[in-house]
């Protein structure tokens, strides 16, 4: 089975550990920026009923809660890998006109629209960013910088608005910026859409974890209810490095960590993995179709 089967399948927070049909332990490792994560899920032959059942959620609003945990933690590891406090967390909004029944006139509201060319859709409001990031590049090249150094990752997002009033969607977007040589003050005076927020990008206490959570927040609501990209990124941004081994881990050590986590978790991948610490403990489900357990751990280089 392939891992998005066990992940899916492994949805209960307690249990008890069968060590029965587990034939090794798959180690799969995501190393980005100071960040390690660790993954174990047993190697063993799903039988019928355990596909069957995989199927069946890869339907349901559980694999809409993995997509998105998924979207989040991708997120988190691009944050990690390519971005320092350095750079800049940015948001930009639009001036909207604000429709109050009985005191303006909707045919009016809909001209300022069009006149001040604010997005109807979301293809709309990804044209300003993308044209706004151009800009940023053209003066960091004016400021004699490399306009190729330039990075980022972002997320359009939009607020309600009732349908009867026949008006789109009120669009935003949230990003990460480096861009070197520019100050905060100057990528501000680049949106000139509406009002913005810029600050140094703070990855202290598990800042890129927040920050993932709250940009991958809408994730799966695009237009019409159709699920989007859950966020943009240039592509100029490092990727996690990724490996697989069916040895790192053993059967032992993996049952000892899911029959106690609380006391072996943190001390046997601390052991497995020096130079790394657990930033929490180790997350152990369990699952009423296969044997084992899936284990994870989330670790971050010592200083």
């Amino acid at each position: 089975m392939k891992l998005q089967d066990y992940e899916i399948l492994y949805d209960r927070p307690q249990g008890e550990y069968d060590p029965s049909g587990v034939g090794g332990i798959r180690t799969r490792t995501i190393r980005a920026g100071d960040i390690l994560e660790v993954e174990c899920y047993p190697i063993t032959q799903a039988n019928r009923e355990a596909r069957r059942e995989a199927k069946r959620r890869r339907s349901t609003t559980a694999q809409a809660r993995l997509n998105r945990r998924n979207a989040q933690r991708r997120m988190e590891r691009l944050l990690e890998a390519n971005f320092t406090p350095e750079d800049f967390v940015f948001t930009g909004t639009y001036a909207y006109p604000e429709y109050v029944p009985g005191f303006m006139d909707l045919d009016e509201v809909r001209r300022i629209y069009e006149a001040d060319r604010l997005p109807w859709d979301e293809r709309d409001a990804k044209r300003d960013v993308v044209n706004y990031l151009a800009r940023v590049k053209r003066l960091v090249k004016k400021r004699g910088g490399d306009p190729k150094m330039v990075k980022y990752l972002y997320v359009i997002e939009h607020g309600k608005q009732p349908r009867e009033l026949g008006l789109p969607r009120r669009y935003h977007f949230h990003g990460v910026i480096s861009a070197p040589g520019l100050t905060a003050r100057e990528l501000k005076a680049l949106w000139d859409k509406g009002f913005t927020q810029c600050d140094h990008f703070d990855r202290r206490h598990g800042g890129a974890a927040r920050l993932s959570r709250y940009l991958s927040k809408q994730y799966g609501s695009g237009e019409d209810g159709q699920r989007h990209r859950s966020f943009c990124h240039s592509r100029n941004l490092k990727e996690p490095t990724v490996t697989v081994s069916d040895r790192k881990v053993s059967r032992r050590r993996a049952a000892r960590v899911a029959m106690d986590v609380m006391y072996s978790g943190r001390e046997i991948m601390e052991a497995i993995y020096p130079g790394y610490r657990c930033e929490e403990l180790p997350e152990v489900r369990f699952s009423d179709f296969v044997a084992g357990a899936y284990i994870y751990a989330k670790m971050r280089r010592r200083d």
